[in-house]
């Protein structure tokens, strides 16, 4: 009798042992469960779109200097503020760009100028 007792119990035992392992892969899977809809759920309401910054693509341009024309008078005709920190700024990467050395250009050569645009050219 005592020996069927023992035997009970220890079946009883291997059986809540199964039961709290199961539960808790249950609780871990559950978690996993609501951590990964918690980010697609996040990802179906979050926008890639920013309204205030549109895109804006790097083009580049040939312009002929006219007589009286200096690189500021040309930044300040193509840069923007929201690409460059400054007109310096543009000014020096004009300079790398045509390999000038100086601020001194002349009438009648060309220089190649970046400019933003938010339309796409193909």
């Amino acid at each position: 009798m005592r020996e069927a007792y023992y035997t009970r119990a220890a079946a009883k035992r291997r059986y809540r042992e199964r039961q709290v392992r199961r539960n808790i892969l249950l609780l871990v899977l559950s978690i996993i469960l609501v951590l990964l809809l918690s980010f697609l759920w996040g990802g179906f309401f979050s926008q890639a779109s920013d309204l205030e910054h549109k895109i804006s693509y790097k083009y580049y341009k040939s312009v002929e200097i006219m007589p009286g024309d200096t690189l500021w008078a040309i930044a300040e005709e193509y840069s923007d503020t929201e690409n460059y920190a400054s007109t310096i700024e543009y000014i020096e990467e004009v300079k790398r760009m045509n390999s000038l050395k100086s601020n001194t250009i002349h009438a009648g050569n060309y220089l190649i100028v970046p400019y933003y645009s938010t339309e796409f050219v193909k």
